[in-house]
């Protein structure tokens, strides 16, 4: 069964290094950031977000024992996965943010909420279904306690 990962990892892509090229042809000049202390700012907040990113993926790449949990069928509910439900989707929506933040233009800091927002619908739709149907119960509490997106300290004790 295919994810939605690698249509919506390879969508924001496209659309970020756009976005990038676009703003550095000068091509999207509204919303352009001027004042250079909003622009420092916003570009170590890119960066922060960018490593971020990095660490989310490292976390969930060599940190989590995925291959073990598929491979028997359990749900991974510790480690990174215990702050966020969706850890490599996390990982890309960072990289990603920091990526069209760093580009100091308000215009493109829009495009972090559609990705989002596309990103919530998908999972909501398919593979988030897909885990509700296999781990029923177990699911709906590890879902209730955990955020789909943006790592956070788990709520609530431990059920799982």
């Amino acid at each position: 069964m295919l994810g939605v990962g690698p249509f919506y990892v390879s969508g924001i892509f496209i659309v970020t290094i756009s976005a990038t090229i676009f703003r550095y042809l000068g091509w999207l000049r509204i919303g352009t950031i001027d004042n250079l202390w909003i622009r420092i700012l916003l570009i170590l907040i890119g960066i922060v977000l960018m490593v971020e990113s990095v660490i989310v993926w490292c976390l969930a790449v060599f940190g989590s024992r995925m291959v073990e949990s598929v491979k028997t069928g359990q749900l991974m509910t510790t480690g990174i996965y215990a702050w966020v439900r969706h850890p490599f989707y996390t990982a890309f929506f960072l990289l990603n943010t920091g990526i069209l933040i760093s580009q100091t233009n308000w215009c493109l800091m829009a495009l972090p909420f559609v990705y989002w927002l596309a990103l919530s619908i998908l999972l909501k739709h398919t593979e988030e279904r897909w885990l509700q149907q296999k781990f029923g119960a177990q699911y709906a509490r590890y879902a209730a306690r955990v955020n789909r997106v943006f790592p956070w300290p788990p709520r609530g004790p431990e059920t799982i």
